[in-house]
């Protein structure tokens, strides 16, 4: 009997060694599951630390795109306003270049007339300058014939002299024979009321 309960303690011992062997090779296996577990927690635990610091940097980086954006919406901000400045001042420039413009036509306009009347100013002068040579040429004409003139008028006024001097004596003779008339006449006037009042008186 106690022969026979060795094989079987012998299958029995075999079979928990297989078992052993078998819970070793689980074990072995937990173990190295047990490492790769904790490599992949070191392993995640070294990520999250990494995507911690990925997440610091990463709200660094959108606070300092923040300050830009606000920093740059402040110069956008302002070039707009410059902008809309220089477009006011560009509009005011056109302005002042229009009224610019129609000064400077008005002035061509007033300096084309300035032309035109000073060159009706020249031809006047210069007519003028013809006017006053001729005058100057008649002028000396005169002059030369002045003394002829002269002359002709002194003796034109020698015989208007002499006439006015026979008119005065003819006036005078006439008046001196009108008088001899009147005094003939009535010298007659009265010889013939002197015949007549005799006449008249002479039959009685």
């Amino acid at each position: 009997m106690a022969e026979a309960s060795t094989p079987e303690l012998q299958k029995a011992l075999k079979l928990k060694d297989i078992e052993i062997a078998n819970l070793k090779e689980k074990i072995s296996l937990l173990e190295m599951d047990v490492g790769q577990a904790q490599k992949l927690k070191a392993q995640r635990s070294k990520e999250n630390l990494e995507i911690q610091a990925l997440k610091t940097q990463s709200e660094g980086i959108l606070t300092k795109a923040k300050a830009m954006i606000f920093e740059n919406t402040k110069v956008i901000k302002n070039q707009e306003l410059q902008i809309e400045a220089l477009a006011a001042q560009n509009e005011s420039l056109k302005d002042v270049v229009r009224i610019t413009k129609d000064l400077l036509e008005i002035r061509n306009l007033e300096v084309t007339q300035l032309e035109e009347k000073m060159n009706c100013m020249d031809e006047r002068m210069k007519a003028d300058k013809e006017k006053q040579a001729l005058l100057h040429k008649k002028l000396e004409t005169m002059i030369r014939h002045n003394g002829e003139l002269k002359r002709e008028y002194e003796a034109q006024l020698c015989l208007f002299n002499a006439l006015r001097q026979r008119y005065n004596e003819r006036e005078l003779a006439q008046g001196v024979l009108d008088d001899l008339r009147r005094d003939v006449a009535n010298e007659v006037n009265q010889n013939g009321s002197a015949n007549g009042e005799s006449n008249e008186t002479a039959p009685e």
